[in-house]
């Protein structure tokens, strides 16, 4: 014979034995920044977690200024003519990232439209 758990699980437990842990206030991302001070955060209360969710608002602000990269350029002395071959190497990936771009769009079929006066036309011929 099957024995019904569902009834004898009711009969265990009653409401009373399920307490509700007391309301535990949130911080939102406002309670941390303090105005006027873009490179600190504050920390509202001592409960547990506060610090930790402080801190991780601290390094999304600092990611976000750009302040650690601003410390990690100048971690070590870099030569002019270093700083100046590293700008052409982004010029030129950026420009082989755009040529490619561009075949893309228009592959083999590209069509040049040159904007020229009405007079200039009849004196090239």
């Amino acid at each position: 014979m099957q024995k019904d758990y569902k009834k004898d699980y009711k009969k265990d437990y009653k409401k009373e034995d399920f307490k509700k842990s007391p309301f535990k206030k949130r911080h939102t991302r406002a309670d941390f920044y303090i105005p006027g001070n873009p490179d600190g955060v504050a920390v509202p209360d001592s409960s547990p977690g506060t610090l930790e969710k402080a801190m991780k608002y601290l390094k999304r602000q600092m990611k976000d200024s750009e302040v650690l990269l601003k410390y990690k350029e100048k971690a070590h002395y870099e030569k002019k003519s270093q700083k100046r071959k590293v700008k052409m190497e982004r010029a030129q990936a950026m420009q082989k990232k755009y040529d490619a771009q561009q075949k893309r769009m228009f592959g083999k079929n590209q069509c040049w439209f040159i904007m020229a006066k009405q007079g200039d036309s009849a004196k090239a011929m």
